[in-house]
Formats: C-alpha cells, structure tokens, sequence
C-alpha cells in the first residue's frame, strides 16, 4: 500500500525537479544573451577585439542581441510567473530562488 508521506515525497520531488529545469532554462538564455552582448562589443568596438575574422556586421549583431533578450525575458516570465504561485512558491522557498528582473525595461 502506498503512504501518504511517499505520494508527498512523489510530488514534492517533481515539483523539485519542474523548478530546477525552469531555473536551468533562465540560466542558458542568460548565457545567450551575454554571448550575444559580448559578440555586439566585439563589433561595435574592433580594436579591442583580437579575432577580426569573426566579427560581424553591428546591425546583425545588434538583431541577435534584442532576439536574446526577447528570449531571456520570456524566459524571465516563465519562471517568475511559476515560482509566484501555487506548487512553485514552495519550491522556491525550499530551493531559495528568487524573482529575475527582465532586461532592457
């Protein structure tokens, strides 16, 4: 027979890991969006960059940027929104996360 406290413990580590890969998520596209910054710099500022191969037009790097960022904050949404509310505000206490702030507003 099934316990009360393992259909719990069930939950409790689902919920766990829904939280975790929302988090991990939030954390690629913040990745994205810094490569992207980083590329943008490169572009916009040749001297201080070594690889000139690859550098690239500033308007194209400038679209990658806003299309990270669009992706970080609708990430950002997600996850702010999941951690607000019912399961997800308690994984975030037991977890310690906390609300990400959307680029660019």
């Amino acid at each position: 027979m099934i316990s009360i406290f393992g259909v719990v413990s069930a939950i409790v580590a689902i919920l766990s890991i829904a939280a975790l890969v929302l988090h991990f998520k939030l954390m690629q596209r913040r990745g994205a969006l810094e490569d992207a910054l980083a590329n943008m710099k490169a572009a916009l500022y040749p001297l201080e960059s070594e690889d000139d191969e690859n550098e690239e037009a500033p308007a194209a790097t400038q679209e990658k940027v806003e299309e990270a960022a669009k992706a970080y904050n609708d990430a950002v949404k997600v996850y702010n929104e999941y951690i607000s509310r019912f399961p997800g505000i308690i994984m975030a206490m037991v977890v310690g996360f906390e609300k990400e702030e959307l680029v660019g507003k």
